[in-house]
């Protein structure tokens, strides 16, 4: 079996530039896929609607506790509907101060 005859450096310089635009043309490509998937994907999903509030988990034991002050009492009256067509609701509890320390959970990890 006969070996092949070597290259020029002609032919090295071409082989390289075609590798070169081939890589370039890859990422290019990948990136602009990217973008393109995302901007779908953002203009497609509206997201997770939630139908309840939040809650704070009480990992702390009191240490004093307080009654809320019932001598007066929190009121909210509805007012007209914004332009979303969204309006408040009333309070559902007076809130109390507490002596422990407040805690945050989200969903995040």
């Amino acid at each position: 079996m006969k070996s092949a005859a070597p290259r020029t450096p002609i032919d090295r310089t071409m082989a390289l530039r075609r590798l070169r635009t081939l890589t370039l043309g890859t990422a290019l490509a990948g990136a602009l896929g990217m973008v393109g998937f995302g901007s779908v994907a953002a203009l497609t999903y509206a997201g997770k609607a939630s139908t309840t509030g939040g809650t704070v988990a009480d990992n702390s034991s009191p240490t004093t506790t307080t009654s809320p002050d019932t001598s007066s009492t929190a009121t909210a009256t509805p007012s007209a509907s914004t332009s979303s067509g969204s309006s408040l609701q009333a309070a559902s509890q007076t809130p109390t101060a507490t002596a422990r320390p407040a805690q945050v959970t989200t969903g995040g990890s």
